[in-house]
């Protein structure tokens, strides 16, 4: 353990070997030393060293590379904020104003290592007011801006967007940090394979390949069929297509998914062995069937022609019978007088049978 003060001292060296001295000077708008203005230097939220300017109006510090704030105080003036970046050994001059007309936001992006595509914006009613990129180390300072409340939105590659609401006041420097949160990664949804579990024989089965809700298009799957092996080639909809052509069990495999599809007989057509020593007769060919409505129409139509046929054989019967009962008697008895040959034939008659009795 008595080693340890030595090491600390030697890290102590090791780190104070590789800084660089940096010497920041303060003038007033007049060209002026600001002598005793108070410099303080921020890292990461944390004051790490603070001083006075000398008589030459600055003070030295030993600073690692990167970025850091430097908070300039001085009596009658307004707090100054600088974002000064550190690579080398450098003499920095800032200059302090009695009056500022505008408002300015600092502060820090913690979250992302890469703030290559990073931005801060700053909106004002819903309109952009302005936009900056933070720097390598997430520092921004955005300065000239009106009085007035803003929404701070930050962004970066990755990463979810956060808005900070912000009153930004004149002559002041507010400070607006953000840390960032990574855009959560959703898990890759898998392949998924999808067949008709039977469909009939002559029909098509339809194959479907989708990734979540993704069809896959240009995939190959390997057919299975009971009169050998084919393969489907999935088109932009994720579908492909194969002939039902035999009974039997189609296999789809695609990767390590498998799929099954029983091909079945025609529902309702009995399947019928052709006999060996005589053709099979092919079906006869198929009756359009008259509408149900048409035979009840003739059948009407032939019972209202019989009963036409009925009432006029009845009327002429009765017509003759009434034709006969009308008919004059012609008898000559009933006139009480002979018609004239009958009375001859009667004479000859008569005449005939007395001959014969002479005899």
């Amino acid at each position: 353990m008595k080693f340890f003060p030595i090491f600390a001292l030697l890290a102590l060296f090791a780190a104070q070997a590789f800084a660089y001295d940096v010497v920041i000077k303060v003038t007033v708008s007049q060209g002026t030393l600001a002598v005793g203005t108070g410099i303080t230097i921020i890292k990461d939220g944390t004051p790490l060293y603070s001083a006075k300017a000398d008589g030459n109006g600055g003070a030295s510090f030993k600073l690692d590379a990167g970025s850091y704030f430097v908070y300039l105080d001085r009596g009658g003036y307004s707090r100054h904020i600088n974002l000064l970046e550190v690579s080398k050994s450098d003499n920095i001059t800032y200059t302090m104003r009695q009056l500022i007309s505008y408002a300015s936001a600092y502060g820090q992006v913690t979250g992302p290592t890469d703030f290559s595509n990073a931005s801060v914006a700053a909106y004002a009613n819903g309109n952009i007011a302005k936009r900056i990129a933070p720097n390598r180390d997430g520092y921004y300072l955005m300065s000239y801006m009106p009085e007035g409340d803003y929404e701070m939105v930050f962004n970066a590659q990755g990463f979810v967007e956060k808005s900070v609401p912000a009153t930004l006041l004149q002559s002041q420097f507010s400070e607006v940090n953000a840390k960032l949160g990574k855009v959560p990664v959703l898990p890759m949804a898998q392949p998924a394979i999808t067949v008709p579990s039977a469909v009939q024989r002559q029909s098509v089965i339809w194959i479907l390949l989708v990734q979540g809700s993704l069809p896959l298009s240009g995939q190959v799957v390997d057919v299975k069929t009971p009169s050998g092996s084919v393969e489907a080639i999935t088109g932009a909809d994720g579908k492909a297509y194969v002939n039902a052509a035999a009974l039997g069990e189609y296999v789809f495999t695609y990767g390590n998914l498998t799929a099954k599809t029983m091909v079945e007989e025609k529902q309702g057509v009995p399947v019928q062995q052709p006999n060996a020593t005589e053709p099979a007769a092919e079906p006869a060919a198929a009756q359009p069937q008259k509408p149900a409505d048409t035979g009840l129409m003739a059948g009407l139509a032939m019972i209202a022609m019989a009963g036409v046929i009925v009432a006029l054989g009845i009327a002429l019967f009765v017509a003759s019978k009434i034709s006969g009962k009308s008919k004059p008697k012609t008898d000559a008895k009933a006139h009480g007088r002979e018609e004239p040959d009958v009375r001859e034939r009667g004479s000859a008659h008569k005449h005939a049978h007395a001959h014969q009795h002479k005899k």
